[in-house]
């Protein structure tokens, strides 16, 4: 059983804002109650990984002000050791994500998401057509 759930899922562009191919970019939360020593009261088996726990979760209603954590996950990037994913984007704190605004995010997005190595130009037509120039995959 996974300790995640799908926020929300989206495409950028793969890195270069001129560039026509596309990558999904997910978030994944992580809610409140997990690691938390009310479920977990031999220690919280996810803390060398994730933010720690909710301190304001009340496990007698389930209710905390923010999720444990939102880990945003690239596309070809999602390979898990366990419940580790081990190459995110970024892993923020329930809190963080509920204050962080959508530019900053978008744009941490864009910075975390991989150069595309093949693309070496883009040439732009008179006529305004953009041709991406990507060198031959070997």
């Amino acid at each position: 059983m996974s300790i995640y759930a799908t926020l929300w899922e989206i495409q950028v562009r793969r890195r270069h804002f001129f560039d026509n191919q596309w990558v999904r970019v997910c978030a994944q939360s992580v809610p409140p109650h997990i690691g938390h020593p009310s479920n977990y009261p031999d220690g919280d088996p996810y803390s060398d990984f994730l933010p720690p726990v909710v301190a304001d979760y009340d496990p007698e209603t389930g209710e905390a002000p923010y999720n444990r954590a939102v880990v945003i996950v690239q596309e070809g990037r999602e390979q898990k050791d366990g419940q580790r994913y081990v190459d995110p984007l970024m892993i923020l704190s329930g809190e963080k994500y509920s204050r962080i605004t959508f530019k900053e995010l978008l744009d941490r997005i864009h910075k975390g998401v991989g150069w595309d190595e093949s693309v070496v130009a883009m040439y732009l037509a008179p006529n305004g057509e953009k041709k991406i120039i990507r060198r031959d995959e070997e």
